[in-house]
């Protein structure tokens, strides 16, 4: 929403001070039409497809920066609605991945598993034979965890 508004602001202020050369006006122009006829609204509306595009990395086309102001802001916009992005992911893998919190201690118990084999170099077949082990005995430690949880 922020940058949409700045993005926004920014074609307004640019027509306003007459410049020839910003996204708004080269908008207007590419579709025969003035870009005073545009409210308010429609300006947001069209910043914040631009702000979408950038952040889904999809491209541009029928809104890019006109001048060298422009595209600054516009790689400043990249920057934050990729860090953004990440940080939507991130809350969407954590949440995935505490739906189940056991099956989320058992991921931790095989990495620190294969950590100490790794560090006390064992065989390759013992190594096989005890991942395979934590595999079978998941669902016996599961049904004690459920149980365990259920008498609490």
């Amino acid at each position: 929403h922020w940058l949409s508004c700045v993005w926004g602001c920014l074609g307004i202020a640019h027509c306003r001070g007459r410049s020839d050369h910003n996204w708004l006006r080269l908008y207007a122009w590419d579709r025969g039409e003035e870009y005073d006829s545009y409210g308010i609204l429609e300006v947001y509306n069209l910043s914040l497809y631009f702000c979408v595009m950038t952040l889904t990395g999809v491209g541009f086309g029928d809104i890019a920066p006109a001048d060298h102001f422009e595209v600054l802001i516009s790689t400043i916009t990249m920057f934050a609605t990729g860090f953004m992005w990440a940080w939507v992911i991130a809350n969407v893998v954590s949440v995935v991945n505490n739906l189940d919190p056991f099956w989320s201690m058992h991921q931790k118990l095989s990495d620190e598993l294969n950590a100490m084999m790794e560090a006390r170099c064992l065989p390759s077949e013992l190594r096989t034979r005890v991942r395979k082990h934590l595999h079978e005995a998941y669902k016996v430690h599961r049904q004690r965890h459920q149980q365990a949880t259920v008498k609490m």
